[in-house]
């Protein structure tokens, strides 16, 4: 039985991630507030574990909106000098989905054995029950997708 059943590819992605935000929940609905008010949308989310008094905190959004985006990480600045910005754009995300991944071990390191064996770099990983996502950059992407689709029989 084939455990994934579908794969996406959504181009262009730019990631964005605030390192030495203040660890509260206060700050994070600050950044994710301020980015709607902008009318930015935000996709993959991720936040390190605490350090500290300290998270990192990353997200991707479209490589158009990076404009937006640094003005209002400029913004955060001013009130938490600690933050430490890094930014990446024109990015690929690949999203593998399956219904029936809940029911099914070694998923993931499958993927990730397909991934390595591409030689492709992973910049981001977000995770649901039913899904992975990873982030890579743009140099083999389409071979990548090629032999992830091969190799997990999609077409």
């Amino acid at each position: 039985m084939k455990v994934i059943t579908k794969l996406n590819v959504t181009q262009d992605v730019a990631l964005v991630t605030l390192n030495k935000v203040p660890a509260n929940v206060d700050f994070i609905c600050k950044i994710f507030d301020r980015l709607d008010e902008e009318g930015i949308n935000v996709d993959m989310i991720s936040q390190s574990p605490l350090t500290g008094s300290y998270v990192a905190v990353s997200f991707t959004t479209s490589s158009d909106a990076m404009v937006k985006v640094a003005a209002l990480v400029n913004e955060f600045k001013q009130e938490y000098p600690s933050i430490r910005p890094l930014f990446s754009h024109h990015n690929i995300k690949i999203s593998l989905y399956g219904a029936d991944m809940p029911r099914h071990h070694g998923i993931a390191a499958s993927v990730f054995r397909l991934l390595r064996d591409c030689g492709t770099e992973v910049l981001m990983i977000t995770t649901s029950s039913v899904d992975i996502s990873v982030l890579v950059d743009d140099a083999s992407w389409e071979d990548c997708v090629k032999k992830l689709r091969e190799k997990l029989e999609l077409e």
